[in-house]
C-alpha cells in the first residue's frame, strides 16, 4: 500500500495524490491518503486547509490509524530518514520524506509499502501515467452541471485563462514572505505574448480578489471576470480554456495541466517563490513558457 500525507490546499493535495497514485500503479497496489495534518489548528501560522479531493469522481480512500501505524517510527530520526532517502530499495516499509524541491529519481525505487511525506511538485513523478491521473481528476457531475453556461462560453472562444492569486499571499505575512506575488508587469507581458501568437483571444480572469483584477487589468480584448466564488469551479473552468496564464500557484498549475488542448500555450512565472535560490527547475513542464 502507498500512503501519502496531504498538506496544503487543493493544488498541493493533487500533486501529492498524483505522485502516490503513480507509485501505486507501478507496484499494482492501492493508494490512500493521510489527512491528520489537515486536522491540525495552524494557529495563524499558515492557512487552514481541509480535504479537497472529494470534488473528483475518483473514490479516494483515507488511511486508517491502523494502516498509518505500520509506518510509525520509520522517520523519527535524521539518520533513518537519510538512510531511507539514499537507499530506499533496502526497505520493505519506507518513510519517504521529500528533500528539497527538485524531482527525486530515487522515487522509482520506492517499495510497494511506502509512506510519502512532502509536496512532490513535478509532473516527472506521474507523467508516464498521465492518462490514469487525469481519469482520477475528472470533476464531479454536480460541479460540471452548475457551470454549463460559462463552460459553453469558454469552449466557444479562443479563451485564455488568467489566474491571479492574492488572498493569503497578501494577508498572511508568512505566506507572503515565502511565495511572493506575481507582478502586474508579468501578467501584461504574458497577455501581450499570447496575443502576438493567437488571434481573437478572450480573457477569462479567475482570482480570489476579483475587485483588484477589475481595477488593474486593462486590455484591448474581451475580458470576462469569473465570479463563481467557488475555487473548485474555477479550476474546472480554467482547464477548459484553450490557453492559460498561471500564477505562482499549484492551483492554477493544475488548471493548465488538465487542459487537454493539444495546441495550448501556457505561460508561467519564471520565479515560482520569493526566494530565488530555491530550485524549482522541475516544477514547470517542458513546453510551457516561463516569463
Amino acid at each position: 500500500m502507498i500512503i501519502v500525507k496531504l498538506i496544503g490546499g487543493l493544488g498541493n493535495q493533487m500533486f501529492q495524490y498524483a505522485a502516490a497514485k503513480a507509485l501505486a500503479l507501478r507496484h499494482k497496489t492501492s493508494v490512500k491518503v493521510d489527512v491528520t495534518e489537515l486536522e491540525i489548528d495552524p494557529q495563524g501560522k499558515f492557512t487552514k486547509r481541509y480535504f479537497e479531493l472529494g470534488i473528483f469522481e475518483a473514490d479516494i480512500k483515507i488511511a486508517s490509524k491502523e494502516e498509518l501505524a505500520a509506518f510509525s517510527g520509520l522517520g523519527n530520526s535524521k539518520f533513518k530518514r537519510e538512510l531511507q532517502r539514499r537507499f530506499p530499495f533496502l526497505f520493505t516499509h519506507l518513510m519517504a520524506v521529500e528533500s528539497g524541491t527538485p524531482y527525486h529519481p530515487e522515487f522509482l525505487k520506492y517499495p510497494e509499502n511506502t509512506y510519502m511525506s512532502g509536496f512532490w511538485q513535478s509532473e516527472l513523478y506521474f507523467k508516464d501515467v498521465a492518462k490514469e491521473i487525469k481519469k482520477d481528476f475528472i470533476f464531479g457531475a454536480t460541479l460540471v452541471e452548475r457551470n454549463k453556461k460559462l463552460a459553453s462560453e469558454i469552449s466557444g472562444t479562443n479563451s485564455v485563462s488568467v489566474h491571479i492569486r492574492r488572498g493569503d499571499y497578501v494577508t498572511n505575512a508568512n505566506t507572503n514572505q515565502f511565495h511572493g506575488l506575481c507582478s502586474l508587469d508579468y501578467y501584461n507581458k504574458a497577455v501581450s505574448f499570447i496575443s502576438s501568437k493567437q488571434n481573437e483571444i478572450e480573457l477569462f480572469v479567475f482570482s480570489d480578489d476579483i475587485d483588484w483584477c477589475k481595477e488593474n487589468l486593462k486590455y484591448d480584448f474581451p475580458i470576462h471576470f469569473v465570479e463563481t466564488n467557488d475555487a473548485h469551479s474555477d479550476m474546472y473552468l480554467m482547464s477548459l480554456c484553450k490557453h492559460n496564464i498561471i500564477a505562482n500557484s499549484s492551483f492554477s498549475w493544475w488548471g493548465a495541466w488538465l487542459n487537454d488542448n493539444s495546441q495550448k500555450m501556457v505561460v508561467a512565472p519564471s520565479q515560482w517563490i520569493a526566494d530565488a535560490s530555491v530550485n524549482t527547475q522541475d516544477l514547470i513542464p517542458k513546453g510551457w513558457i516561463k516569463m
